[in-house]
Parts: C-alpha cells; sequence; structure tokens
C-alpha cells in the first residue's frame, strides 16, 4: 500500500503528533515464550474508563543543553454507547493538548479533539470526527465507513480563516470491510491474548491511508505510575508497508498483565528525541458493553 504523510512541523507539532500515534509502529527483538497467559474477559473495559497521561519530551543528544521538557496532557476514554446503522457502537473520545515550557518556548498551543464511533462487537471504526487546533493550523475532519460498498467518504474543512474553505470532499473507493483507527485498534489489542513473543497483524486507519501493522509482544517488566506499579507486556509494533513518520520514529507502549490491559506507558522514538507518557489518572469504567463473541 502506498503511504501518504504529513509534512514535517515544527518540533511541538510533531510531538502532540507522536502522542495520536502511541498505539502502533514499533520494532524489537522478541523474548523467548513463557507458559501462555489466559485470555482476558472480552471486554477489559468499561463505558465511562477514562485515562489520562502526563507527556514529557526528552531532547535529542544534539540538543544536550536542553532538560526533559513537560510537553501536555492526553486524555483516552470510553464516552458512552450508541447505535450506529442499528448496530451497537462505542465512542471513543481521545485529546491532546499542549502545556508546560515546551509549548512557551516554541509560542505553539495544540488542543485537538477526536471522536472514534467503533462497532462494539468486532471493533472496526465506523465514523470518525477531528478538530485538530495546532497554533495557525485548525482543520475539522469527518470520516464516515461505508463498509457493504467498500468506501470511505473524508471531509476536510480549514477553518483557521474567516470563512471555512473546504480542502477535501469525497469518496476514496477499495477499502477493506473492517479497518480500525488507531484508538481501535488500541482497545482491540486490549481484548487479545497475551504472551511473550506472540504476534498478531491488523489493518489500521488513518484519514484515506490503510496500513497493515504487526503488533509484537517483547517481555514482561514492572512499570512504575501515578496510580501504582505494575507487571506489563511491552508490545512494539511495525508497520509491514512503511513507517509512520516521514523520517521513521520507533513506538512502544506497556499494557498492564492483569485482566484490565489498561495502557500505562508509551515511549516514541523520532527525529526530535523522544517522547514520554506516563499513566497519570485512571477511572475505570461502570458499565461494560456486551459482545457475543471475539474478532
Amino acid at each position: 500500500m502506498k503511504v501518504l504523510l504529513p509534512q514535517q512541523k515544527t518540533a511541538a507539532t510533531a510531538t502532540m503528533l507522536v502522542i495520536i500515534g502511541i498505539s502502533l509502529l514499533f520494532a524489537g527483538n522478541l523474548a523467548p515464550a513463557p507458559e501462555p497467559n489466559p485470555m482476558p474477559p472480552a471486554y477489559p473495559f468499561g463505558v465511562g474508563e477514562r485515562l489520562v497521561y502526563g507527556i514529557r519530551w526528552n531532547p535529542p543528544l544534539y540538543l544536550f543543553f536542553l532538560p526533559p521538557m513537560e510537553a501536555g496532557q492526553a486524555t483516552l476514554g470510553i464516552a458512552g454507547e450508541t447505535q450506529y446503522q442499528n448496530r451497537k457502537a462505542l465512542k471513543i473520545v481521545f485529546t491532546a493538548r499542549s502545556s508546560g515550557i515546551l509549548a512557551r518556548m516554541v509560542h505553539l498551543t495544540v488542543d485537538d479533539y477526536y471522536e472514534f464511533t467503533t462497532d462494539a462487537e468486532t471493533l472496526c471504526t465506523r465514523s470518525v470526527i477531528k478538530r485538530e487546533r495546532e497554533g495557525k493550523r485548525m482543520r475539522d475532519i469527518d470520516i464516515a465507513y461505508a463498509p457493504d460498498s467498500r468506501k470511505l467518504h473524508l471531509r476536510e474543512v480549514d477553518v483557521a480563516g474567516p470563512q471555512p474553505r473546504v480542502l477535501r470532499d469525497k469518496d476514496y473507493e477499495g477499502i477493506p470491510p473492517c479497518v480500525k483507527d488507531l484508538f481501535s485498534a488500541l482497545y482491540a489489542l486490549r481484548r487479545s491474548r497475551l504472551e511473550v513473543g506472540s504476534k498478531e497483524r491488523v489493518l489500521v486507519g488513518d484519514n484515506q491511508i490503510i496500513k497493515e501493522v504487526e503488533i509484537r509482544v517483547l517481555k514482561k517488566e514492572r512499570i512504575r505510575t501515578e496510580v501504582g506499579t505494575f507487571d506489563a507486556f511491552q508490545i512494539d509494533t511495525i508497520a509491514v508497508m512503511g513507517g509512520l513518520f516521514k523520517n521513521g520514529g520507533q513506538f512502544r507502549i506497556w499494557l498492564s498483565a492483569d485482566e484490565r490491559r489498561m495502557p500505562l506507558k508509551f515511549e516514541a522514538k523520532v527525529n526530535l528525541g523522544k517522547v514520554t507518557g506516563i499513566l497519570r489518572e485512571a477511572r475505570a469504567g461502570s458499565q461494560e458493553p456486551e459482545a457475543s463473541s471475539q474478532k
């Protein structure tokens, strides 16, 4: 598949874009496989779950004179259940906001909002709402998947000026019947059997770009967060065809080894240094959606 990539931005903007990609594109060596771990519950998360991450940026070596800096905060959660084309669906919400020294240094404010409607049983994405506010760049992007006709419709509007300007309003054909956005893919991973040495592949979409991603479970280790210390699976992923970013980049995420499979920490290595997110707050869901099977 041909990979289309966003143009390179400033350090702060690239940092926040890394946050959006927390679940994907990692690489590493596999460790020997121990005894299999039990399958988690069909839904190790519930409606109302909300996870908050503190984000820090570590500068590259050539900026050795700069200390690690606060970059912002990200939240991820399941805001509720809904109906989409007569099927039960989940509403996944992700936000990313800049703060701290880094934002002040580069004079750039990031305040992004993403909403994903995903099938409650398969976790295939059905619609996406993006409200991106990154300095002078302001975009409203709306995506609707039509799996029966293997199409998606994308509308992108520049809302930075006095009058909104439509940049794209078109259908894309040849879309696989089940594509997961970045965060639906993460929730699907939380439903999987995880054991050291295992790997699986998933189709992940961002706008009209579809990538096949291989997920690899490398090892178990202890991870300390602001909500406690956990045994966790260290998970790397790699895009089968090309990387996520124009200049490459490596990503890693840790999921708790208990039944909740909580995303505890992520790291992203890019040409601008390294971004780390650590779980700061965690609220469990009060209602678990029903699922007749796992896919």
